[in-house]
Parts: structure tokens; sequence; C-alpha cells
């Protein structure tokens, strides 16, 4: 398989998505675009510490919240099949934040390659949050 392209417009749009939770109260601790090499396919990945209780029992109110804040950033490209809610003791979050501290509302963008991060295989990854 090739890789598919990230286009700009998406981190964009993440980086706005990102914002508005902050604005509303459900800020992400963690926010990454991460490529799954099987499916040829790049999903927002995204933990908070308000949406873990909703994941564990009522996941669908968890993409209720962050479909609100993203109906209301008006993003171009960013769309809910482009988006994974993860828990904040996903596996690849806790390996990260040995890496990078953005603090809680910071932003930046850290990019990985097929790499090996605390015993896990990167084909790619774009770190936008890790608090």
């Amino acid at each position: 398989m090739g890789e598919k392209a990230l286009v700009e417009s998406l981190i964009s749009d993440a980086v706005a998505l990102i914002t508005k939770l902050d604005e509303g109260g459900t800020s992400p601790t963690f926010a990454a675009w991460y490529y799954y090499d099987d499916a040829d396919e790049w999903r927002l990945l995204i933990a908070s510490p308000v949406l873990d209780p909703l994941l564990q029992k009522q996941e669908a109110f968890a993409y209720r919240k962050v479909i609100e804040a993203l109906g209301s950033t008006l993003p171009a490209a960013l769309s809910l099949s482009d988006l994974k809610l993860v828990a904040t003791n996903y596996q690849l979050l806790q390996a990260l934040k040995l890496l990078i501290g953005t603090g809680p509302r910071g932003i930046t963008r850290a990019h990985f390659k097929d790499c090996t991060i605390n015993g896990i295989f990167v084909k790619e990854l774009i770190v936008l949050r890790s608090a």
C-alpha cells in the first residue's frame, strides 16, 4: 500500500478543534494524527480526562461532546470519520508523555516516522498536544 498523505487543512482543523474543546471544558491532554498502515488512513487521536468515564460506559456521549465542538469550528476538511477517541491511559500516550510535554493548553507539531517508541512501532505520527 502507498502511504496516504495528510493534508495541511486537516492539521489546521485539528488545532481549531483542540482549541474549541479547550474553550468548552473538555481540554484534551493528548491529540495527534496517527497513520494506520494496515488501513492506509490517518486518524486524529484525542484523549481527555473528561471523556474517560464516558468512553467506558457511554462512548456515544463522548463522541457527541467532540462532534458538538467540531460543528462549531466549521472545519473545511475534518469530519467525524477522521476522529478516534482514546482513554488517557492508552499505551501510546503513556509512551509519548516521556518524550513530549506541551503543557495543558500547548500546541506543537512533533513528527515521528518509522520509529519505535517504548516498544511501540509507529509508521507515522504527528503529535499536536501531549500534556
